[in-house]
C-alpha cells in the first residue's frame, strides 16, 4: 500500500464511502463507510483499492505533560473513568492503549466537563497504575460528544453545545476544535 498520505485518524473516523475503496488493516465496512478500527495514518492503495490504517511502531512511556485522546467510559461523584486510545508524541499521534482516569474537582463544575461517550483531549498530570488526565487548559476539553437525550451529535451553536434534533443546549468543556479535531 502507498504512503502518500499523513492524516491521522482515531478508531471510529471514516476513512471513505465502502464504494470507493475496500477495508484494509486497521478498518471495517459499517453502514456503507470505511471506518478506523486504530490510531494511525491513513493508508491506501488506489490501485487494488484498499484503505486501512497503519499504526505507528514506536514504544512509547507516557510521561507528565503528555496529551492525550480518550472516550469517557464511567462518571462518578469521586470520577470520570477514561479509556485512553492515543497519545500525541511531538507532531505524530500514537497508537497508545491506557486506563486514565479525571478525579472530581480537579476540573471545573466536574458535571459538566464531561459525559458517558465524550471523546476528549486531556493532559496527564501524573503516571501510576492509571494516568491521572485534566481537561483544564488550553486547547484541551470535549472533542466530539452526543446528545444525552436522543443520541444525536452535538454541533457547536453561539458558544455552547446543541442538539439540532430535539433543541437541547448541554454544557461541557469543550476544544477549540470541537467537532474537527485537528490532531
Amino acid at each position: 500500500m502507498n504512503d502518500k498520505e499523513t492524516r491521522y485518524v482515531l478508531p471510529g473516523d471514516k476513512l471513505s464511502a465502502a464504494e470507493e475503496y475496500v477495508p484494509g488493516k486497521n478498518a471495517i465496512e459499517l453502514n456503507g463507510e470505511v471506518i478506523s478500527l486504530a490510531v494511525g495514518s491513513i493508508e491506501k492503495d488506489d490501485r487494488k483499492l484498499i484503505i486501512g490504517v497503519k499504526k505507528p511502531k514506536e514504544k512509547f512511556v507516557p510521561k507528565v505533560g503528555n496529551i492525550v485522546y480518550g472516550q469517557v467510559v464511567r462518571s462518578d461523584n469521586r470520577q470520570t473513568s477514561v479509556n485512553v486510545i492515543g497519545v500525541k508524541s511531538g507532531e505524530k499521534l500514537l497508537d497508545y492503549q491506557a486506563d486514565g482516569y479525571i478525579r472530581a474537582g480537579m476540573d471545573d463544575r466536574h458535571g459538566q466537563n464531561t459525559k458517558i461517550g465524550d471523546i476528549i483531549r486531556a493532559k496527564i498530570i501524573r503516571v501510576g497504575q492509571n494516568l491521572e488526565l485534566t481537561t483544564h487548559g488550553e486547547n484541551l476539553g470535549v472533542l466530539l460528544t452526543r446528545c444525552n437525550r436522543c443520541r444525536e451529535y452535538l454541533t457547536m451553536k453561539d458558544g455552547t453545545l446543541y442538539c439540532n434534533n430535539c433543541e437541547r443546549i448541554e454544557p461541557r468543556k469543550v476544544a477549540p476544535d470541537y467537532g474537527s479535531p485537528k490532531l
